[in-house]
Order: structure tokens, then C-alpha cells, then sequence
């Protein structure tokens, strides 16, 4: 889908009743009514997490945004008759800065579809015919793309946030000439409040400078600046800043905070929770969290949240969550319990409890059983100590049933390489197993390449080894007609980064 904002015209419901409002002013005499509140309007509330298990709706103005759109067009820099692939669902912020871009510079937003999202090829296609100009994604989005044989081209901007941007994944978009932007920001400052270039090499990868009327501060314990080289808390002050919590005056006061600074005038700043440090060339590097919220796949998570919810249910007597990062793998969402006496509960039983009460992307993709919660000396929960999942599923009571026919152990080889699980069993849940999105794409590309020719549909359909081989069988005749599946060896990465020649 492709809309030109520059000879767009829309049309909305109830046109004809401003017409007649309009007729009257003029026969009265009556100038245009002017707009409420001008910039200084709410332009829209978006709820996020919260650790007490309550969203919070963060209220941003017209203001802040028009700051964003603008800083951006400078720097990266966006301009009349440049494209921009859309690629966020609008349950996301950031999705306003791919829409509301080129509405203001002139240029065209080319949407693309949640088919095309979710299975990469497509998007990976869609970004080259359409010339793309500018994309923005997650970390997460961009390696499926990477899978798909997506290869940045030179005048490409990429701008990657919403978490953590991994050094090996900044190498892989650079190979090629296009121009990589690190992007940073909470939701209560308006998407982004920093952008920064991204070069090749060893360098830690930084939050980059403020846009335009935005402010970065690192504060300690008593609300002075940090010297240069000493953790504090990120702060982020001016033109970004949200108006506050929908309705919750009692959480503006703990986060939006007027703080008197030794450089300057009294200032209304956001206390971020990250930890940070100002470098001895003024750039700002990020240190991870101080309470217990993460971020997967650009979304924002409580883990106490998913605790809170999990604790409500009658098959745990205490839960933790945690975020597992393989290396050189996708992290995960991982559940850990200690079920309650004479309980036993299923993984599926545990996904439905916290689907019921929780968003798809905050509901954990592998749950793991343990006889107890690890305990930090002073009797608080140790995430630090949790085990790692592959570990734990190594100690589980699983039963194993190793492959029986050639088709069993091609799916057996290929699960076992994307998930990074040594012993796949035939009969295993790949769900069980701690798959997610991006784990099935990766599965149904090389099934697709090894001619098993099987989809993702089919793997979520029929979850587990044993089904998918016989569903791979009944269907061999159809198979051997089929088109030519896309290959990936011509870029597929070996496990030391580089990639393996063509077949």
C-alpha cells in the first residue's frame, strides 16, 4: 500500500456537516473557530507496562512530535520525494514517525503488509522495488531480514531501536554502503530522543546525540552530575518530554521531576532507570536497567508484571521471569516456576494463564520448572542465578525420541541449529521448546532451501517433529511440482560471521 501525502486528499465522515457549519460562519460573518490548545494538545496516549500490573497511558502533545518529525528530517535527514518503507504496527509509537515523515517533508510512505512483515522475504522484496529511501526497525526485524537475503545498499538509512543494538548485527547491515543510525528513547520523550551514526569496527555502540531540543543528563544519587567516567541515571529533559501519565498524577511525580542543575535554571526532566555514563568525548553509553524492566523485540516489559500475573494462578507457588540471550542467538522470554504441591503443570496451561491477563509479546516462549527460586542473602529473587535454558531443559524429565526416518532427522538437524537446543526430540513442542516468531521464520526458510517443503504455517500447525515429517510425506507428490524455493546459502553466515560461498 503506497500513499503520496503530496496530492493525497482525504476524505473524512461528516464533511457535509462542516460544509453547513462553514456556510453559516460566512453568512454571520464569522471568521474560522480557531483549534483548542494549538501545539500544546494531546496528540495521543499510548499505554505501556507497568510493574504493578496496570498500564500506564503516557500523553504526548502535538508539540513533541513535530520536534521529533523535524529533528529527524535534519539528522538523519529525510527529504521531499524520498520513500519510506513503513514496516510498525500503530500499537507502537515509533509507527508515528514513519507515517508522519514524509507527510511533512514531501516524500511517500509505502506500507507494508503484516504478511510481508512477519515472513521477510516479502519485506526484504518490498524494500527494493519500492527504492526505499529510509526503513526503521527493531534489532529482531532486521536480522529475519538479514535471513531473507536482505543486503543494504548504498543511500539506504537504516534506523535500528527499541532495544539494544547488537555489534555483530551492525557489522552484517554495514557490508554493503548503507548508513546505519542507532536510535534511542523511552515513550514518555516522544519515540526518540537520541540518533547517532554507527560505524564499522570494535567501538561499543552508543545512544548517539540529542535531537533537537532535547537535553541528556547523568545524574547520581543526589541529582548532580556524574563526572565524566562514573554510573548514574540517564534524565532527559525539553521538547519531548510527554505531558504526563493519563490521569495519574502520582506517577508524573515519580518520573517527570523538576530538578535544579548546577549548569542552569530548574528543569522538568524524565528519569529514564537506565544506568549510563558520560564519556571523556561527551557521547553517553548505555549500561542496562536499574529495576527490573527489559526490552524484546522493541516492546517494553515489566518482568514483575508477568510475575504478578503468574502468581495468581492456582499451578505455581512462585514464578520469575528473565530474558535469554544466546550468543549470537535471538533472545527470548523465559518462565521459570515451582509448582505447587502435587502439581504439574504443562507449558501450554502456563502460555494460557498468562495470555489471558498479558500481551502476546509479554507472555514467555519457554518455561522452565525449577524446585526453587535462587535467593539473593537478604531473601530476594536472584535473577542473575536463574539457570540458562538450555541447561534447565538439559536437567527437565522431557523424554527424548531421536529421529526415525531421513525426513525426521533433516527437521531434527534444522530445529536443533536454529533454537541451539543439542537433543531435539520428535515429539517435543516446538513452543515447549521456547520458539518464537523469529525462530520459526528461521526454521521455515531452511526447510524451505533443504526441500522439505514445508511453511511456517504448517510448523504452527503441527508442532512437533513426528507431524510435520508426516505431513511432509502426504504431501512429497505436490511437493516435487512445486516452484523453486528461495535459497539462502548465498548468504548464509557460518558461525565465525562470514558468509558461505554459493552452492
Amino acid at each position: 500500500m503506497t500513499i503520496n501525502h503530496r496530492y493525497a486528499r482525504l476524505r473524512l465522515a461528516g464533511n457535509s456537516s462542516r460544509r453547513r457549519r462553514a456556510r453559516h460562519r460566512r453568512q454571520s460573518g464569522a471568521g474560522p473557530a480557531p483549534a483548542a490548545g494549538g501545539a500544546d494538545r494531546a496528540c495521543y496516549v499510548i499505554f505501556t507496562s507497568g510493574s504493578t500490573g496496570t498500564p500506564k497511558g503516557v500523553e504526548v502533545v502535538h508539540r513533541s512530535v513535530a520536534n521529533l518529525l523535524w529533528s529527524i528530517a535534519r539528522r538523519p535527514g529525510f527529504n521531499a520525494g524520498e520513500v519510506l518503507v513503513a514496516v510498525t504496527t500503530i500499537a507502537f509509537d515509533i509507527a508515528g514517525l514513519e507515517l508522519f515523515l514524509p507527510l511533512v517533508t514531501g516524500g511517500r510512505v509505502v506500507i507494508a503488509s503484516r504478511d510481508e512483515v512477519r515472513g521477510g522475504f516479502g519485506l526484504a522484496a518490498l524494500i527494493e522495488k519500492s527504492h526505499a529511501s529510509m526503513v526503521q526497525a527493531t534489532p529482531s526485524l532486521w536480522r529475519i531480514l538479514i535471513e531473507a537475503g536482505f543486503r543494504p545498499r548504498p543511500g539506504l538509512r537504516m534506523l535500528c531501536g527499541g532495544e539494544a543494538l547488537p555489534r555483530d548485527l551492525a557489522d552484517m547491515l554495514l557490508e554493503n554502503g548503507g548508513e546505519l543510525w542507532n536510535v534511542y528513547g523511552p515513550t514518555e520523550t516522544t519515540i526518540w530522543s537520541s540518533v547517532g551514526k554507527v560505524s564499522p569496527g570494535p567501538a561499543p555502540i552508543r545512544i548517539g546525540e540529542p535531537i533537537l531540543n532535547t537535553q541528556l543528563y547523568v545524574l547520581d544519587r543526589n541529582d548532580e552530575l556524574a563526572p565524566v567516567g562514573v554510573i548514574g541515571q540517564l534524565h532527559i529533559g525539553g521538547a519531548g518530554l510527554a505531558r504526563g501519565y493519563f490521569q495519574r498524577p502520582d506517577l508524573d511525580a515519580e518520573a517527570f521531576r523538576v530538578i535544579e542543575l548546577t549548569d542552569g535554571a530548574p528543569q522538568r526532566l524524565y528519569r529514564t532507570g537506565d544506568l549510563a555514563r558520560r564519556l571523556p568525548d561527551g557521547g553517553v553509553e548505555l549500561l542496562g536497567r536499574i529495576d527490573s524492566q527489559v526490552k524484546l523485540r522493541g516492546f517494553r516489559i515489566e518482568l514483575e508484571e508477568i510475575e504478578s500475573v503468574m502468581r495468581r494462578s492456582a499451578l505455581v507457588s512462585a514464578c520469575a521471569a528473565a530474558i535469554s540471550a544466546p550468543a549470537g542467538g535471538t533472545p527470548r522470554l523465559v518462565g521459570y516456576f515451582v509448582a505447587e504441591a502435587d502439581r504439574a503443570p504443562s507449558a501450554s496451561e502456563l502460555a494460557t494463564h498468562a495470555a489471558a491477563h498479558l500481551p502476546d509479546y509479554m507472555v514467555p516462549s519457554l518455561w522452565m520448572r525449577l524446585d526453587a527460586l535462587p535467593l539473593t542473602p537478604n531473601g530476594k529473587l536472584d535473577r542473575r542465578a536463574l539457570p540458562p535454558p538450555d541447561a534447565a531443559l538439559a536437567g527437565s524429565d522431557r523424554i527424548v525420541t531421536p529421529p526415525r526416518t531421513p525426513v525426521e532427522t533433516k527437521l531434527a538437524k534444522i530445529w536443533s541449529d536454529v533454537l541451539q537446543i543439542e537433543d531435539v526430540g520428535v515429539h517435543d513442542n516446538i513452543f515447549s521448546l521456547g520458539a518464537d516468531s523469529i525462530h520459526l521464520f528461521r526454521i521455515a526458510a531452511r526447510m524451505l532451501e533443504q526441500g522439505v517443503g514445508l511453511e511456517a504455517r504448517h510448523v504452527m500447525r503441527y508442532p512437533t517433529i513426528a507431524e510435520l515429517a508426516q505431513v511432509a510425506n502426504d504431501q512429497s507428490e505436490e511437493s516435487a511440482t512445486a516452484k523453486t524455493a528461495p535459497s539462502l546459502r548465498s548468504f548464509r553466515r557460518s558461525p565465525n560471521g562470514k558468509r558461505e560461498p554459493s552452492a
